[in-house]
């Protein structure tokens, strides 16, 4: 209510009231209304978490997985970028959080329960982009294109990838990497380890926020998507991280990147080699992939 009246009273009133005084009641009001929601359903909205029967029966998958060996400088380039790209972003997140709130007050970050590496579940750090408690009903589901649960800024949030800016606080905590297989959600991951053969070798490295698969489009089969992190994961490398990061940069700000909607197509009838998959994917890869060998 302060927040309608405070502008009122001052454009009524005229200069009996001051602006600093209107500015203030404004501001504390914000700041009232973010304490209260945080206070009645909190800053982060977890959501979906899954039962400890799913979390189990994914990491049932991974008992026979082993995982990889972290390449050289990897890790640095991962603590490195996500510092810098903190120290750039941080004056954002005040504004996005101010954003998002006054669309819809409620939390102004959101959690996914995604799969990490050797199959355990992490929560996944997002900007919330979407409705207070859209999946309440549905229970987790892919998002589709167009999908009208995605708030209004949610939807320039999502353009640009600054939902994902929190994502940058996994990577330092050691959950996630600058590139890799994109996570997906425990529950969704259940689905595919059960329908894709070799769908644990995915969950062999870290997850990335960029990975090949998302520069090319956002949605892909679960046989398509492997394809190409096996790709990734076969010629992982600092150099290979910093072309993939370079190319995600500029896919984003020139919009090539396609929004397709989910496809479902017949589980794969084997997993396929990562070393016969080069032919299948960006050129990027191949080229990479040579001056590796070289």
């Amino acid at each position: 209510m302060a927040l309608i009246a405070a502008p009122w009273i001052w454009l009524r009133l005229g200069h009996e009231v001051p602006a600093r005084v209107a500015m203030i009641l404004i501001t504390g009001s914000f700041a009232g209304g973010i304490v209260l929601s945080g206070a009645t359903a909190g800053i982060v909205e977890d959501n979906a978490p899954p039962s400890p029967a799913v979390q189990h029966a994914v990491l049932g998958y991974h008992t026979a997985c082993i995982v990889r060996p972290v390449p050289r400088g990897k890790r640095v380039l991962d603590v490195t970028g996500a510092l810098v790209g903190l120290v750039l972003t941080l004056p954002l997140w005040p504004i996005i959080g101010l954003l998002i709130w006054f669309e819809e007050p409620g939390p102004i970050f959101f959690t996914k329960n995604s799969v990490g590496r050797g199959g355990r579940t992490f929560r996944q750090f997002k900007f919330r982009s979407m409705r207070y408690g859209a999946e309440r009903l549905t229970g987790p589901v892919v998002s589709p294109a167009g999908d009208p649960r995605t708030l209004r800024v949610g939807r320039r949030l999502r353009r640009w990838h600054l939902d994902e800016l929190p994502e940058l606080i996994n990577v330092l905590s050691g959950s996630m990497s600058l590139v890799g297989p994109r996570p997906l959600r425990t529950v969704l991951v259940r689905e595919h380890l059960e329908a894709v053969p070799g769908y644990t070798e995915r969950h062999t490295v870290r997850p990335g926020i960029a990975c090949l698969a998302q520069i090319e489009k956002f949605h892909m089969p679960p046989q398509e998507r492997l394809v190409k992190d096996l790709a990734y994961i076969e010629h992982q490398g600092v150099r290979l991280d910093l072309q993939l990061l370079v190319r995600a940069v500029l896919t984003t700000v020139r919009g090539e990147r396609h929004y397709d909607e989910p496809v479902l197509t017949a589980p794969a009838p084997a997993t396929v080699p990562a070393s016969r998959t080069d032919g299948q994917l960006p050129r990027l890869v191949d080229h990479a992939s040579q001056a590796h060998d070289a």
